[in-house]
């Protein structure tokens, strides 16, 4: 993973976080909009046209050390200080249109600037593999046209990453937020002799050199937004995956696990159609009794099963999450885990005991996990374990039971996905849900199980040879294991009449893969992507439906020229993909279309990457308006 793509992801996932906490204090809405970031120096920096502008500077503590700073228009900085002191609107305006930065705005704009900090110090604990802080010290107020560049003010001369990103207070634009930290320590600055683009913090050199950028593809498995809702793609790298299942090549934990003689490809199918039936019914269930315990509507809506290695399965798990294990009991041995998002955990076990609304939004905001919570979450997942144990011990040839023996909280991007911290070193397969509580999306939950223990070892051996053969439908090897599989991919595309691999002929389906697009639709909802594709066909330009979890940025050609991302319901799901597309460096427009747009996921849209919005069902008339209106904005 590229060390820029791994900061351009922290400060995605930031955004957000930073509009809860600064609106909160503010008692207004003070929206970000995406980030974009560079590498550049600090003569690139300050010689950019900008007036008075307030410098903060930021110290960046703990395993990585520099100075960086927050920068904004000392207008920006006014108006948010006097909002924060609840000065009369006559008043601001006028502060404002005489610059008069006094003390007490100082002071207020300060705390803002500390929180903005914090948010970051908090985003890089839960998604940065070292220890990071930044702490906001003195302030002042400069002219950049007048920075000296030789000198060590305000910032030493040198390399720095920039993140740039639009405010917006209630309805009113303002300028931008401008956050600068030093290239070198973050591994981004690369020396003469060095490999460019791969420098990791560890290997961080001087403060000049060739600044390192953002390729537009990469490898499937390091595009996930670790700050924003999971979406796996099945395409893995050769290096990540597993051997095949022997008794030589298989860890002595899944040997134990293995009670089985290994299978022929078509018992692999067939034994992963039957363990999914198995995982969809305990998804189910799990959603009646725990809704029942909560006294509300409770819903895991399955998103797929898929077989991960422990560096596959890390790289899924978004920010801080809420680890349960689960002894195997019965004809099995091993540890099952199940990972939920912190605040979900917190959100569920909260329920449970009943918190006000008020209090309980509190305690999700704040990532107050107590004790009552802790104990409260560890009953649902005894109940989780229990259903579990009955539908297996009901459905399954082989009797296995479950049993919670613990819960941690665990921040995955911290984990050695190379050695048995945490959890062991070995594939598993893993139930991937959406959670629903009360008719309100919230994040996902992951069941893993070692691929041993179902009898599924061999589906990590079968997806080598289709990552070294490079197959035109990424993560599909050619096998009658991925013909049987129970994921429903035959279904989805045979709705949108076709794959990305072949050619297709009938109106409004997708190009071949070899054959130029202009336009990518990015779907769940296939019903929806093929009518999109027919108006856009009309209009005269050519189409490729590609799903979720497919690896978009490495499909990308220079054909492309705009993004419709089309959600069968406004989510997080899709949210995460397309943070996941700007976070590649992708800087295409992206439309997003779905049903049912309020003025709150209108603003969660363009915050994640999007330009425009779409509502559906859509006519051939939305789509053209769509599309001149943002190809023409390219044009412009």
């Amino acid at each position: 993973m590229k060390a820029q793509e791994r900061l351009d992801r922290v400060m995605l996932s930031c955004t957000e976080r930073m509009q809860e906490e600064v609106s909160a204090l503010l008692g207004k809405t003070l929206s970000f909009a995406k980030p974009e970031t560079s590498i550049l120096s600090k003569e690139d920096f300050f010689s950019r046209p900008a007036g008075k502008t307030v410098l903060a500077h930021v110290q960046v503590e703990g395993d990585l050390e520099g100075h960086g700073a927050l920068l904004i228009s000392v207008k920006d900085a006014i108006r948010i200080g006097g909002t924060l002191i609840m000065l009369p609107d006559s008043e601001l305006e006028a502060v404002i249109s005489d610059e008069e930065y006094t003390e007490e705005l100082e002071d207020s704009y300060g705390e803002i600037a500390n929180i903005i900090c914090g948010s970051l110090t908090v985003t890089f604990d839960e998604q940065y593999p070292k220890n990071v802080r930044l702490v906001r010290t003195e302030q002042e107020v400069i002219l950049p046209v007048k920075v000296d560049i030789d000198s060590d003010e305000p910032v030493p001369d040198g390399q720095y990453y920039l993140m740039t990103c639009g405010m917006r207070l209630e309805d009113l634009e303002m300028g931008s937020l401008n956050l600068l930290l030093p290239a070198a320590p973050f591994g981004l600055v690369v020396e003469a002799g060095e490999p460019s683009g791969d420098a990791e913090p560890e290997a961080a050199a001087g403060g000049d050199g060739t600044a390192g950028t953002s390729a537009a593809a990469r490898p499937a498995g390091d595009e996930q937004g670790e700050g924003a809702p999971a979406t796996a793609t099945d395409d893995r790298e050769a290096t990540s995956e597993e051997p095949a299942a022997t008794a030589d090549s298989v860890p002595e934990k899944e040997q134990q696990a293995a009670t089985a003689p290994p299978r022929s490809s078509r018992d692999v199918g067939k034994q992963r159609k039957l363990v999914d039936r198995l995982l969809a019914a305990c998804s189910e269930k799990v959603g009646e009794e725990v809704g029942a315990l909560l006294g509300g509507e409770l819903k895991l809506q399955p998103e797929e099963n898929e077989i991960y290695s422990k560096e596959d399965l890390l790289d899924q798990l978004v920010g801080k999450q809420l680890l349960a294990r689960f002894d195997v009991r019965g004809e099995g041995e091993g540890e099952v885990f199940l990972f939920a998002e912190i605040k979900d955990a917190i959100h569920l076990g909260g329920t449970l005991i009943m918190l006000p609304e008020a209090e309980l939004e509190e305690v999700v905001r704040n990532e107050e996990f107590s004790d009552d919570t802790e104990d409260a979450y560890g009953e649902i997942a005894n109940i989780i374990a229990g259903v579990y144990t009955s539908v297996f011990e009901e459905q399954y040839r082989r009797k296995l039971g479950f049993v919670k023996t613990g819960l941690e909280v665990i921040v995955p991007v911290k984990i050695d996905p190379d050695s048995d911290e945490v959890i062991p070193n070995h594939s598993y397969y893993t139930s991937v849900c959406r959670i629903h509580l009360n008719g309100n999306d919230m994040g996902l939950l992951h069941v893993a199980f070692p691929a041993a223990l179902l009898e599924l070892e061999e589906l990590a051996a079968a997806a080598r040879p289709q990552a070294d053969q490079g197959e035109d439908v990424p993560g599909r090897a050619s096998g009658p294991e991925q013909q049987d599989a129970g994921s429903g991919e035959a279904a989805r595309v045979a709705a949108a009449g076709g794959t990305g691999g072949a050619a297709e002929t009938a109106p409004g389906t997708p190009v071949a893969a070899d054959a130029p697009a202009d336009v990518f639709i990015v779907t769940d909802d296939d019903k929806e992507a093929a009518t999109i594709a027919a108006a856009l066909e009309t209009l005269g330009y050519s189409s490729r439906i590609l799903h979720f979890k497919d690896p978009v940025t490495d499909m990308l050609t220079s054909s492309v020229r705009i993004i419709f991302l089309v959600m069968e319901e406004v989510s997080e799901q899709g949210f995460g993909v397309a943070i996941k597309i700007v976070s590649s460096g992708c800087r295409l427009p992206i439309v997003a279309a779905g049903p049912a747009w309020t003025r709150t996921r209108v603003l969660k849209a363009v915050k994640y990457g999007a330009c425009d919005i779409l509502i559906t069902p859509a006519g051939e008339e939305d789509v053209r308006e769509k599309i001149e209106a943002n190809l023409g904005r390219i044009a412009a």
